[in-house]
C-alpha cells in the first residue's frame, strides 16, 4: 500500500501528518489527536498487526479510505516498548500547543524517537540487564566497534580483526547495530562487514557515511584524551563519531554527555558465542523450559537493579585476568566470613533506586521531579551503607567509601527544593517545597487563597439562597460555576448569571466569581510555571554532580553483586576455586548448579574431571544417553565460567587454568527460518570452534556428526578429534560425549586421549544410570534398555534385541537385507568404503591362506565350488 494520500482525501490535518512522517520514513509514527496516538496508512496496516490493534479507516465514506489504527495516549509506552522489543523504532508525534488555544489546526511536531538501542525510559529497558546499540566501521585492517549503552553512560572501544570479528560481535548482547552505507564501501569491505554481522540478532540503522562519522566532535565531546587514544585507530574513531551523530539526531540534543569509557583490550576476558550461553542455558531456558532451569535464575541474589546489572554484566564477560580474578574472588570471600554485616548492607540495599540509570537521564536533562526525589531518597541512605563498610574492614571496603562521600550539597539542594513526593511530570505543578523561593510561596498563598475562598462560596451561597443542594464545580470550558438543580430554580436570585442549561440542572456564575477565576487561575498558571522554571534550575545544579553520582552508583553495583555472589556460596555450598596460569582443569566433586537445585537434597551425583595438555588433552566420553553426559559437560562448562566470573563455583575443589574461550556443542537446535537444519547448525558451531579455539580454550563437544548418516558422521567425528589432538593445532582442552563407540580406538594412538564412561549396573533385564563418570570406554550403549524405559511395545523391544544381535555378530547390516529382515544396506553398497574395517569373512581368509602357485587346475575348481558352498550355507 502507498505511504502518499491521494488528493481526493488530503486535508490540513493529514498534510501535518505526511510532513512529519516524511521526516521519519523508517519509524512508525505516533501522531497525537486528543486523548489518542493514531497511525495511519502503511503504519497504521503494519501496526494493527504487531500489536493486535482493531485496524479502522478515517475517511470511510471515501471509496479508498485511508486506513488509521490507534492507542490511548496513557497506555503508549507500553505499546511502543513492543515494538521497540520487534526491533522498531517509533517517532512521537506530539500537540505542541492546548487545541482551546489553537487558531485553527493545532502545531504539532516530532518531540522524540526511540530506537531499540537509543531509548533510555524505564519503561523501554530491562531493569536487570544492558541495552547496548554498537556502531561498526570497516576499514582494511580492521573492524571498528563502538558499544554504548545510553541508558547508563557505559561505552566501550575495539578494533576487532577481521578474523575475529563475527566471533567477537556474537558474543555481545546488541539492540541495535549501526553500519554505513554499503554503497560508499569496496566490495571488500561490504563482504566484511556483511559476514561480520551475518545471523545475528538486534534491529540494523543503515547510515550514510560522510556526515555520521565525522570524527572532529570526539575530542571537544568525551576529551582531549580519549579523543587522541581514539585518532591513533581510525576505524574506532570513526565508529565512535557515528554513534555521537545518531544518538545526537535520535534524541534531540546533546547525547551521552559524562560517558564510562573504556576500551576492550584492557581487561582480557574469557569469550563465548551466544549458541554456547543458550547451550548452557544461562539467561533463557530452552523452548519449553522455565526460568528456574537457568543459572541467571539462581545466581542472582543481589538486593539492586544497578547490582543485577553488574552482576549480569560479569557473567556475560567473565575475566581471563588472574590478577582481577584473585581481587574479586578476595572481596567475595570477605563478604561471605562477615555474614552479619553482609545482610545489613543487603537490607540497606533494598529499595535503592538505579542510580546508574538516574545519573545518565540526569546527564541527558531528561530526569524528571520523579527522578530527583528518589536521588535525594538515596543519596540519603549512603551514610547508613558507608558506616557498614567501615565495620566490614579491608582496603576494598575503604575504597569503595571513599565513593559514598554523601554528597552534602547535593542533599542539601534536594531536601531544600523539591516537596516530599514530587510529581512524574514538571508541567504538573506541585514539585518545589515551600520555602525554597519567595516568588513562588507568594504565587502559592495567591493560588490557594483563591481556592479557599471559592470552597467557602459554596456554604456561603447555600445560606444566602436557601438552597442546601447549590455547589461549585469547575470545567475548562466554562471555569468555575455554581450549579443548581431544577427544583430549586426559583430560588436563584438575579445576581446570578445563566450560562449552561443541562437536563437537570443550570449553571451560573457571578462578578464576584469570574474575578476570583480570574486571580486563582492566572496564579495557577504562573505558579507551574514559575515551579519548571525552578525545577529546570535544580536540574541544572545537580547535573553538575553526575560524575560523583555515577561513582558511587558504580562502587555500590560492585559491592551488591559480590554480597551476592557470597550469599550464593553460602546457600549453595560452593567453594573459592584456585585460578592460574596452567593447562589444568581439576574439579573435585563437581556439581551442575543448577540442576542439583532442582533435585530434591542429596539426590545429585557429583564427579571429577582432570584435564591437561600434557597427558589428558582430551577425554572421549562414552555411555547411554539418560545417563548424565550432557549434565557432565554443562556443570563443567559452568564452573569455568563461575570461577572466571569472580564466582565460587559447585564442588568440592577446583582448579582452572584460565580459560580464553570456551565452546560448548551441547544439544540440537535448528534455524528453520534461515534454512538451516540441525546438522548445518552443529557443522557451522563445529567450523567456529575449530577456527577460533586455541591452546587457552575449552572445548565441550557432545554428539558430532549425529544429523546425517553413521558413516559420515562417525568420519567427522573421528577427523575432528585428530584436528583438535595434532600437533601444531590448537589442542584446546577438550571433552567430547559420543555414541560413536569406534571413536574409543583413538586412545590406543593419540598419546593426549583419554576414554571415560558413564557408570551402568545392569539389574535382570534393566539398566541403573548411576550418572558417575569412570576412566575407561563403556560396552554398550543401552539404547533399548532407555527405549523401553520411554515405554515402547514389547514387540519393538523384542524385534530390536534380535537386530542388535544380528548386527553385532555381522557388523554390517548385509546379513539383515538378504534374509529380508530389514531394509539398511551396507555402506559398501551404497557406494560408501567404510572408515574402519570389520570382522573378516571365513571365505576371505581361506582365499587369503591358499597359494593359488601351487595348486594344479583340478584342485582350484574343487576350492572354488567349495567357497560357494560356504557362501550359499552362510
Amino acid at each position: 500500500m502507498s505511504t502518499a494520500i491521494r488528493s481526493a482525501s488530503r486535508t490540513p490535518l493529514m498534510d501535518q501528518y505526511q510532513r512529519a512522517k516524511q521526516e521519519h520514513p523508517d519509524a512508525f509514527l505516533f501522531f497525537r489527536l486528543g486523548d489518542f496516538y493514531e497511525m495511519f496508512l502503511d503504519d497504521a496496516v503494519s501496526g494493527a498487526s504487531l500489536l493486535g490493534l482493531t485496524l479502522t479507516s478515517r475517511n470511510k465514506q471515501d471509496p479508498q479510505p485511508i486506513p488509521m489504527c490507534g492507542v490511548p495516549w496513557h497506555q503508549r509506552d507500553a505499546y511502543v516498548a513492543r515494538l521497540l522489543k520487534l526491533g522498531h523504532k517509533v517517532a512521537v508525534c506530539e500537540q505542541l500547543e492546548e487545541a482551546s488555544a489553537a487558531k485553527g489546526l493545532v502545531a504539532r511536531g516530532v518531540t522524540e524517537v526511540l530506537t531499540p538501542g537509543s531509548v533510555v525510559g524505564e519503561s523501554f529497558l530491562d531493569p536487570g540487564a544492558n541495552n547496548f546499540m554498537a556502531a561498526l566501521w570497516p576499514t582494511t585492517d580492521a573492524l571498528g566497534l563502538c558499544l554504548a549503552d545510553v541508558s547508563t553512560s557505559e561505552v566501550s572501544f575495539a578494533a576487532l580483526p577481521w578474523s575475529d570479528a563475527h566471533g567477537t560481535l556474537a558474543s555481545l548482547r546488541v539492540a541495535e547495530w549501526l553500519a554505513p552505507q554499503s554503497a560508499g564501501l569496496s566490495s571488500e569491505l561490504r563482504q566484511g562487514l556483511e559476514r561480520a554481522l551475518g545471523g545475528l540478532p538486534g534491529a540494523r540503522t543503515t547510515l550514510p557515511p560522510e556526515p555520521f562519522f565525522d570524527t572532529t566532535r570526539i575530542a571537544a565531546r568525551w576529551g582531549a584524551a580519549l579523543g587522541a587514544r581514539l585518532g591513533a585507530l581510525p576505524a574506532v574513531e570513526a565508529a565512535a563519531a557515528a554513534t555521537l551523530a545518531y544518538l545526537d539526531k535520535v534524541q534531540g540534543g546533546e547525547a551521552l554527555r559524562s560517558p564510562r569509557a573504556r576500551f576492550f583490550g584492557d581487561q582480557p576476558t574469557l569469550r563465548y558465542d551466544a549458541a554456547t550461553a543458550r547451550h548452557l542455558e544461562l539467561f533463557q531456558p530452552q523452548p519449553g523450559g522455565e526460568p528456574a532451569h537457568t543459572l541467571w535464575h539462581h545466581l542472582n541474589l543481589t538486593a539492586t537493579t544497578l547490582g543485577a546489572r553488574k552482576l549480569r554484566g560479569w557473567l556475560e564477560r567473565p575475566l581471563a585476568d588472574l590478577g582481577a580474578l584473585e581481587r574479586r574472588h578476595g572481596a567475595v570471600e570477605r563478604w561471605l566470613g562477615r555474614g552479619l554485616e553482609r545482610q545489613s548492607f543487603r537490607d540497606a540495599l533494598r529499595g535503592l533506586p538505579d542510580l546508574e540509570r538516574l545519573a545518565s537521564r540526569l546527564a541527558l536533562r531528561r530526569a524528571t521531579p520523579r527522578d530527583l526525589g528518589a536521588l535525594r531518597d538515596a543519596l540519603a541512605k549512603l551514610p547508613i551503607l558507608s558506616d557498614i563498610l567501615l565495620r566490614l574492614g579491608g582496603d576494598e571496603a575503604a575504597q569503595a567509601r571513599q565513593a559514598l562521600p554523601g554528597f552534602p550539597e547535593l542533599s542539601d539542594l534536594l531536601e531544600r527544593a523539591l516537596v516530599e513526593d514530587p510529581p512524574p511530570l514538571s508541567r504538573d505543578g506541585d514539585i518545589i517545597r515551600t520555602g525554597y523561593d519567595a516568588h513562588r510561596d507568594r504565587l502559592f498563598e495567591l493560588a490557594h487563597s483563591g481556592k479557599r475562598w471559592i470552597a467557602e462560596l459554596e456554604r456561603d451561597e447555600r445560606t444566602r439562597t436557601g438552597i442546601a443542594s447549590l455547589k461549585v464545580g469547575f470545567n475548562r470550558v466554562f471555569g468555575y460555576y455554581l450549579e443548581v438543580t431544577r427544583p430549586h430554580l426559583d430560588k436563584v436570585p438575579e445576581r446570578y448569571e445563566r450560562r449552561q442549561t443541562l437536563t437537570t440542572a443550570e449553571r451560573f456564575v457571578t462578578p464576584d466569581l469570574k474575578q476570583k477565576e480570574s486571580e486563582v487561575l492566572g496564579a495557577e498558571d504562573r505558579l507551574k510555571a514559575l515551579e519548571q522554571e525552578l525545577f529546570l534550575e535544580v536540574r541544572e545544579r545537580a547535573a553538575a554532580f553526575v560524575p560523583g553520582v555515577q561513582a558511587a552508583a558504580d562502587a555500590l553495583a560492585v559491592l551488591d553483586a559480590e554480597s551476592a555472589l557470597a550469599e550464593a556460596a553460602a546457600r549453595y555450598g560452593w567453594v573459592r576455586p584456585t585460578l592460574d596460569d596452567s593447562d589444568a582443569l581439576i574439579l573435585e566433586e563437581a556439581r551442575h548448579p543448577v540442576v542439583e537445585l532442582l533435585l530434591p537434597r542429596g539426590e545429585f551425583v557429583p564427579n571429577a574431571v582432570a584435564l591437561d595438555r600434557d597427558e589428558r588433552q582430551i577425554l572421549l566420553l562414552t555411555g547411554p544417553n539418560m545417563g548424565g553426559k550432557s549434565t557432565y559437560l554443562r556443570q563443567i562448562a559452568l564452573a569455568v565460567l563461575l570461577a572466571q566470573a569472580g564466582s565460587f563455583v559447585p564442588a568440592r575443589t577446583a582448579r582452572i587454568g584460565c580459560v580464553d574461550r570456551l565452546f560448548t556443542r551441547v544439544g540440537a537446535s535448528d534455524r528453520l527460518g534461515a534454512g538451516q537444519s540441525t546438522f548445518m547448525v552443529e557443522m557451522e558451531e563445529t567450523a567456529d570452534i575449530l577456527r577460533s579455539s586455541t591452546e587457552h580454550s575449552l572445548v565441550l563437544l557432545d554428539e558430532i556428526g549425529r544429523g546425517t548418516a553413521t558413516y559420515d558422521g562417525l568420519a567427522l567425528a573421528w577427523a575432528v578429534t585428530e584436528f583438535l589432538h595434532a600437533e601444531g593445532g590448537p589442542t584446546p582442552r577438550t571433552i567430547f560425549a559420543t555414541h560413536y563407540h569406534e571413536l574409543t580406538q583413538l586412545a590406543a594412538t593419540l598419546p593426549r586421549v583419554r576414554n571415560v564412561h558413564v557408570v551402568v549396573q545392569e539389574w535382570g533385564d534393566g539398566v541403573v544410570f548411576l550418572h558417575r563418570i569412570a576412566d575407561g570406554a563403556a560396552d554398550r550403549s543401552y539404547g533399548i534398555h532407555v527405549a523401553q524405559l520411554a515405554g515402547l511395545p514389547p514387540e519393538v523391544i523384542e524385534r530390536a534385541k534380535a537386530v542388535l544381535a544380528e548386527l553385532e555378530q555381522e557388523r554390517t547390516v548385509e546379513h539383515l537385507d538378504r534374509k529380508g529382515r530389514g531394509r539398511a544396506v551396507s555402506a559398501e553398497a551404497a557406494g560408501q568404503l567404510p572408515l574402519f574395517g570389520t570382522t573378516p569373512h571365513p571365505v576371505v581368509e581361506a582365499l587369503r591362506a591358499t597359494d593359488l602357485d601351487a595348486m594344479t587346475p583340478l584342485q582350484a575348481l574343487a576350492l572354488l565350488a567349495e567357497l560357494q558352498r560356504r557362501v550359499r550355507e552362510s
